[in-house]
């Protein structure tokens, strides 16, 4: 029943909600305004076949992405399931509303200025993921 905290470190601190919401403008300025001034800095470096791993997420991954995962995730489960951990992120409600608000994050900031654009890296739009349908059907999804 409060906002969440997107500074959120795994202990929960309970501040008014006024200060919390100030708190979290400040963060939201500087990850789609002062710390995303280019695309692979707002959405992260591309992936590609043998580079190590972790190539650098970019400021909107790294915040508010991530920390809604592990906020959202329970932690008296043994790996932070649902949204706490990969595997089973998607099994959580607010998996799909939470992507479809960091999809609307992705519009709002290809229009503050003129040369945010879309990826046109193929390597980076080929990226393939590999998901399981409602009939345990691996389906691979294409970020193009």
């Amino acid at each position: 029943p409060f906002p969440v905290d997107l500074d959120y470190n795994e202990i929960d601190v309970i501040i008014p909600t006024d200060e919390q919401i100030d708190q979290n403008l400040n963060i939201m300025y500087r990850q789609m305004v002062s710390s995303a001034k280019k695309t692979r800095l707002f959405m992260g470096q591309p992936y590609r076949a043998g580079d190590q791993p972790d190539p650098g997420a970019g400021s909107l991954e790294n915040l508010p992405h991530n920390t809604v995962h592990i906020w959202t995730g329970d932690p008296a489960q043994p790996n932070s399931e649902d949204m706490g951990n990969f595997y089973s992120a998607a099994r959580d409600p607010i998996f799909f509303a939470h992507h479809g608000n960091i999809d609307r994050l992705w519009h709002v900031w290809r229009g503050f200025r003129p040369g945010n654009a879309n990826f046109t890296d193929a390597d980076w739009l080929d990226t393939a993921f590999l998901f399981y349908d409602e009939e345990a059907r691996p389906v691979r999804v294409r970020v193009r």
